[in-house]
């Protein structure tokens, strides 16, 4: 997970040996060295006030400087005694930023009794840390705490909130004043408390784990790139009976988003990117299934829509990042039904993952609107065109063959027919579903085009019109043709069954192909004709 060789900013072994540790505290660095710096100068009264508080700072792979730049700050400043330094070998996450130090605080000789998750863009008030701690020795039952988080100036932020819901994402997308009112016990963010009390899940900036809490429910799930892993682990915690609470006592100053960019109210919204819609799919698929997942993705999609319509009409200020609705809409269960193939409900701690074997790993299949987008880019950006309307069509079919619910599925495959046999009768084309499409099919039409069940077309293909490929109309059914990668199929073809065609071979006009074709070579003439 981590170099094997480490900066000499290591704690020694030999204190380690002497010393309990009492608080473990983790930051996670990923191109922010200034302020993780800063973090630590913050920290350094308080931890020699709190005796057996370790730090112990990862570095994701940042490639900027942050490891040295770091390093040299610890030996400079004299915190060798009380932080170790870990640079990784890549950048997996922030949940996989964490768990590297996490694993090894929890496997040393002297585990400590809590971990404290603290972001680089933090600075602590002094007493900070002593009140996270006194509040847990008091609070056994408690098995996760937040600070109270802060700008600057004082000015409180949302630290505690409510678990998401159908309801809480209605309440995010509308933004109705009337409904808020009546929504109020589930709006994510409740009104920020003076006192300390219960939550569902605090802000990961600055949060108090009990070292139970991790041998109930594991690490943090590393399925999460960024955002909606501490609200998931919290919700681990909730099922396993530990409770979750917001201590105001516990002061820290938030830089917000000066990590990510993401969450920085104080500029200009930037487009959100997409590992945040990936982590929240991913939270709802895991906690509460594909339908809920979906309801909710309709939710608020329309009532976002809703928002977008009347922000127009008042003439109130846009404030939201750019193209957000079509991004929501691109990474939505509705059109990705399911997890992706690195994602999984399995506890982190027990899938242990190598950086190699991630790089391994093949990238999840393109979602029905990433297929469809580039269809319609093929096409000339023309959704007009009767080949893209057939493809479009063709795509849906296999995608609702996804959707498990199988009353669920059924509007959708009565929906399917009806566009299928509309485009056969009227366009000529007939494309089922069982045809397997490549990416970037173009299917050219002026005349009747037959692709009958079964085919195998390559990525990039052309079928110009009047082709009928898979001829089932032979004295006996044989099996159909499988077209390589790049092949261009003229005008009037016949490519009748149990024919090979190689990679990027061209297909002349009024060719009747018989034989395998190499792979380059051109096939033309009547019959046709191998040139080499």
């Amino acid at each position: 997970m981590h170099t094997s060789t480490q900066v000499s900013t290591l704690i020694p072994e030999e204190i380690l040996a002497l010393n309990d540790t009492r608080l473990s505290i983790v930051i996670v660095n990923y191109r922010t060295p200034v302020l993780t710096i800063d973090c630590l100068r913050s920290l350094a009264d308080e931890v020699r006030s709190l005796p057996g508080t370790r730090v112990v700072v990862t570095d994701n792979a940042s490639g900027d400087g942050s490891v040295a730049q770091i390093a040299a700050a610890i030996a400079t400043e004299g915190w060798s005694e009380w932080v170790s330094f870990l640079p990784l070998d890549g950048n997996r996450g922030y949940s996989a930023g964490n768990n590297v130090a996490i694993r090894e605080a929890l496997q040393s000789p002297h585990p400590p009794s809590y971990v404290l998750l603290l972001n680089p863009d933090t600075i602590v008030h002094p007493g900070a840390l002593r009140a996270l701690v006194d509040f847990m020795d008091e609070h056994p039952e408690a098995g996760i705490a937040g600070s109270r988080l802060e700008d600057l100036d004082g000015t409180p932020q949302h630290s505690a909130f409510r678990f998401h819901t159908v309801l809480s994402e209605l309440d995010s997308g509308l933004r109705l004043g009337l409904v808020s009112k009546l929504l109020a016990k589930s709006i994510v963010a409740p009104p920020v408390s003076e006192v300390a009390c219960q939550t569902d899940w605090v802000a990961g900036a600055s949060t108090i784990v009990r070292r139970e809490v991790f041998t109930s429910v594991g690490l943090l799930d590393e399925g999460y790139f960024l955002y909606f892993e501490e609200c998931d682990f919290c919700l681990q915690a909730r099922k396993a009976n530990w409770s979750c609470w917001y201590v105001p006592e516990s002061r820290v100053v938030h830089l917000v988003g000066q990590s990510s960019g993401v969450t920085d109210t104080k500029s200009p919204a930037k487009r959100r990117p997409q590992y945040w819609f990936e982590s929240r799919r991913r939270y709802f698929l895991k906690n509460h299934g594909w339908l809920y997942a979906a309801i909710a993705d309709l939710v608020w999609a329309v009532s976002f829509a809703l928002w977008r319509a009347r922000r127009q009409v008042q003439g109130k200020p846009d404030l939201d990042p750019p193209h957000l609705l079509g991004d929501f809409l691109h990474q939505s269960v509705l059109l990705e039904p399911k997890l992706p193939s690195f994602a999984t409900t399995q506890p982190p701690h027990e899938r242990e993952i190598t950086i190699e074997q991630t790089q391994s790993i093949a990238a999840p299949p393109l979602s029905l609107w990433q297929q469809i987008r580039e269809d319609w880019v093929a096409h000339g950006r023309d959704w007009t065109k009767p080949g893209f309307r057939a493809v479009a069509v063709q795509r849906f079919g296999v995608w609702r063959m996804q959707i498990e619910l199988k009353w669920l599925r059924a509007p959708c495959s009565i929906i399917y027919r009806m566009l299928y046999r509309k485009i056969r009768n009227i366009y000529g084309i007939d494309l089922p579903y069982t045809v397997k499409l490549g990416r970037r099919v173009i299917v050219e039409h002026q005349g009747a085009i037959v692709i009958h069940g079964y085919c195998t077309i390559g990525d990039d293909c052309i079928l110009r019109q009047g082709v009928t490929l898979g001829n089932r109309y032979l004295e006996r059914p044989l099996e159909a043709p499988k077209l390589g990668t790049g092949v261009k199929v003229g005008a009037g073809a016949k490519i009748l069954g149990n024919v090979t065609v190689g990679d990027g071979a061209n297909i002349g006009a009024n060719a009747v192909v018989l034989s395998d074709i190499p792979p380059g070579a051109t096939a033309v003439g009547i019959p046709a004709k191998i040139i080499d």
